[in-house]
């Protein structure tokens, strides 16, 4: 099993270009500046700081793209349903973040 994951994952940065571990990192390493960001924004509004909102809107945004953002910088050959897929993880990340802002505001 673990060495079908390997072929895959190989296959996958062979022909595509995009290495999967690299996207994962990505991915995971933003968790942290995402929650902080949203905690900013939430502070911010609560402050009436809109400095830092927009800031932190600023730094939110980028986070939310930056894998799909890897992908499309150094990825080729990729097939419709994966810009699909990464427009509606994007768009709903953004609706979340959205709602869960609105239900924290004052």
């Amino acid at each position: 099993m673990f060495a079908y994951l390997q072929d895959w994952l190989r296959g996958i940065e062979t022909k595509h270009g995009v290495n999967p571990i690299v996207f994962a990192i990505i991915y995971f390493a933003s968790v942290i500046p995402f929650w902080l960001s949203i905690y900013k924004i939430i502070a911010g509004l609560r402050d009436k700081n809109f400095t830092q909102v927009r800031t932190f809107g600023i730094i939110l945004g980028l986070i939310i793209i930056a894998p799909f953002g890897y992908v499309a910088l150094f990825g080729r050959n990729l097939p419709f349903w994966f810009w699909m897929i990464a427009v509606l993880v994007i768009g709903y990340s953004i609706y979340s973040v959205i709602n869960r802002i609105k239900s924290a505001r004052p």
